[in-house]
């Protein structure tokens, strides 16, 4: 069975990623990456332009990777409070979630972190401190001490009476 040299067009996860010279069967181009644009023709011209994307692709990438460490190196070891509503029981209303500490990210530090990159094993459902993992790119990790406290309730100001008009 003939093979034919393919660039990659997608990340095909068995192959390789976008950009990619391979060697595959004649029928797995032609009925697999072919129809579902993953794929196309290994020609002198694709392979120089193959070449080119691949350098694009690392520079974006270490800019990429710089910008992870810059934001890394900004949240790392900041301590968060979050402040929630809670019930007669001493438990919380609902849950904290990632997008609410990256929220929180934002206000204490002034970094937008996207809520995907923090991690939380289960759902916060108690007051206390929480360390959380922030999984940047590959390697790149910073951790934030997050407090759930209970949100002061400021006392109650004593209702004056509304002045009654005068009776003429």
């Amino acid at each position: 069975m003939p093979a034919l040299q393919v660039v990659l067009l997608s990340s095909v996860p068995t192959l390789g990623t976008i950009g990619d010279v391979r060697h595959v069967a004649a029928g797995y181009a032609r009925n697999f990456l072919f129809p579902r644009g993953l794929a196309v023709h290994a020609t002198p011209k694709r392979l120089a332009d193959s070449q080119f994307q691949r350098q694009l692709q690392s520079r974006r990438v270490a800019a990429q990777r710089a910008e992870d460490e810059r934001l890394a190196q900004g949240v790392q070891g900041a301590t968060l409070v979050i402040h929630v509503a809670v019930g007669a029981q001493g438990r919380m209303h609902g849950q904290i979630t990632n997008q609410d500490v990256a929220d929180a990210i934002q206000q204490k530090v002034g970094v937008a972190i996207d809520r995907h990159k923090i991690q939380i094993d289960s759902p916060i459902r108690s007051l206390g401190r929480y360390l959380l993992p922030i999984k940047f790119a590959a390697g790149i990790e910073a951790s934030v001490t997050l407090e759930v406290a209970e949100h002061a309730e400021e006392p109650a100001a004593p209702e004056t009476p509304a002045p009654q008009p005068a009776e003429t």
